[in-house]
């Protein structure tokens, strides 16, 4: 997460030069300790090694990805200080990174330089509240000086740099990508040995017409297809250039749902009920089940053809179901899979196995703005909903309590989903650290650099608004400080400046932080031991 602006002690004599006071690099009574060069060359042969290392483990697109956040945190804390600047406060460090320091320079009355460990960045601006000490002389160019809307605009800056940063991403998307198609769609994926599989449809691949009709919206088709009885079907196929007309026997597929967001596909496509790939990483094929492999049993009931699942999952206790499978080797093996407190079925339909993917129509200037407002505005209001819920006490120490006693975290509103809304399992809606935003990130490129374009948009989106929560030591509890300040200086009816003791909001500010690096920590072991699905 970005760094808060942070206050800085400038305390000490001066060193005049020319008319303006220039600020001491620290306390001049107290020799300062210069490093060796050779700790520093260590510090950034170190960084440098640790970026080889995650490139070489991770590969290119986990590298991409980190620089990317490095630059949004660059990009939050630039808005900071440059606010700051133009205001005449007083900012005397700007670092990337955070713990012992690789290089530095000066350039007027402001150090810039790296730190060893890239994981944030900050900016000093002197007398950020009335706790810190400031020297007389330097007292007129502090934060809590300064005017009004001066102490919003540096308050709210690193969230507007989000806003602006996730327009522009948002902007480049529609333009130079194409914003999704509401009405036409490619094949993301195919089934290994569905009908689509055997017709040779491929990804990428754009369904024009099943049986001489046009196929419209993913969801639309999904209905032509249910109408249409099992058996021989005939589908117009665009392929780059090409137009291709191919033919396939139509399988049919049930679908067993549970209440933890996971649902299990039984296919038949002539050979009888064979399993269809599980989500990834998902209870069943942590449970053993694989894509191909023959059904045999369910709950022990022999399974001659799809019409027997149902009665089968009636022996099911609180949603559980036990599989009998079989390779394609025809050794034997079971499955014991929980989907949750209970489970039902959906009736065998005809099945094509393809899967959804997204076809992107590039937009005009005019349309594009349209869009990325709208989408901002969908967005930034899913992320204060959001944030919300992530802070309720109740549901920091649900998610608390079930990680350190090693249970499945809820959804924040401790409900359990119904398999159709959701496609990832009951963890989906835990909170992930910034190793997660990584490796969410690392995998949409993988995918496409669409992906991560609209991934980062969202990722600033979300920074700004949870920057934004009205409570030191956030952004916007300086926000909040200001506009209170401001209401007493009204209520005086004198233009004398008030200023709020801080420190009776340090206790409160202390346990957020607390709180938040708890939080932070035990994300960061669910990531790191669980993953993180899309």
């Amino acid at each position: 997460m970005t760094d808060s602006i942070h206050a800085e002690s400038a305390t000490g004599q001066l060193a005049g030069q020319g008319s303006e006071p220039q600020v001491p690099a620290s306390d001049p009574n107290v020799p300062e300790q210069a490093d060796a060069p050779w700790s520093r060359w260590l510090r950034l042969a170190l960084l440098v090694g640790a970026i080889v290392l995650l490139g070489v483990t991770q590969g290119a697109s986990m590298l991409l990805v980190v620089g990317a956040i490095v630059v949004i945190i660059f990009m939050h804390e630039l808005g900071h200080f440059v606010m700051a600047r133009r205001a005449g406060m007083l900012a005397t460090e700007f670092f990337i990174g955070f713990g012992p320091k690789i290089f530095s320079f000066k350039r007027g009355e402001t150090e810039y330089g790296l730190k060893v460990i890239p994981a944030g960045a900050y900016v000093r601006i002197v007398g950020m509240s009335s706790m810190e000490e400031v020297d007389p002389a330097l007292e007129s160019r502090t934060y809590r000086q300064g005017k009004f809307w001066d102490r919003i605009g540096v308050a709210v800056a690193g969230s507007a740099m989000h806003f602006i940063m996730a327009l522009a991403l948002l902007m480049s998307l529609f333009v130079f990508v194409g914003a999704p198609s509401e009405t036409n769609w490619k094949v993301r994926s195919v089934t290994p040995g569905s009908a689509a599989d055997e017709a040779g449809i491929k990804a990428g691949d754009e369904l024009l017409t099943l049986n001489g009709e046009p196929v419209n919206d993913f969801e639309s088709f999904r209905g032509q297809l249910a109408r249409v009885a099992p058996g021989t079907a005939t589908f117009e196929v665009k392929r780059g250039d090409q137009t291709l007309d191919l033919t396939t026997a139509l399988a049919t597929r049930t679908k067993i749902i549970g209440t933890i967001g996971e649902d299990i596909d039984v296919m038949d496509n002539g050979s009888g009920p064979t399993m269809v790939d599980p989500l990834p990483g998902g209870v069943a094929q942590q449970a053993g089940l694989k894509g191909g492999e023959h059904l045999l049993e369910v709950n022990g009931v022999h399974i001659a053809d799809l019409d027997d699942v149902g009665p089968a999952l009636k022996r099911s206790t609180d949603g559980v179901v036990k599989f009998k499978i079989a390779n394609s080797d025809g050794v034997e093996s079971d499955a014991t899979v929980d989907l949750g407190s209970a489970v039902a079925i959906v009736a065998p339909k005809a099945f094509l196995g393809v899967g959804e993917g997204t076809l992107f129509e590039p937009q005009g200037p005019i349309a594009a703005l349209g869009k990325s407002l709208g989408t901002f505005g969908s967005v930034t209001k899913a992320s204060v909903v959001g944030v919300g819920k992530f802070l309720w006490p109740p549901n920091i120490v649900r998610f608390v309590t079930d990680t350190v006693t090693g249970q499945s975290a809820p959804d924040p509103v401790g409900h359990p989903m119904p398999a159709e809304s959701t496609p990832v399992g009951a963890e989906a809606n835990r909170p992930i650290s910034i190793i997660g935003v990584a490796i969410i990130g690392s995998d949409l490129t993988t995918a496409g650099m669409a992906g991560l374009i609209e991934f980062l948009a969202v990722v600033n989106i979300f920074f700004g608004v949870f920057n934004m929560f009205p409570m030191l030591p956030f952004d916007g509890g300086h926000v909040v400080i200001a506009v209170y300040e401001k209401i007493r200086e009204a209520l005086s009816g004198t233009k004398e400046r008030y200023m709020s003791d801080v420190s009776r909001l340090a206790p409160v500010a202390y346990a957020v932080v607390g709180v938040l690096a708890v939080v932070g920590l035990l994300a960061m072991f669910l990531d790191i031991t669980k993953g993180v699905n899309l």
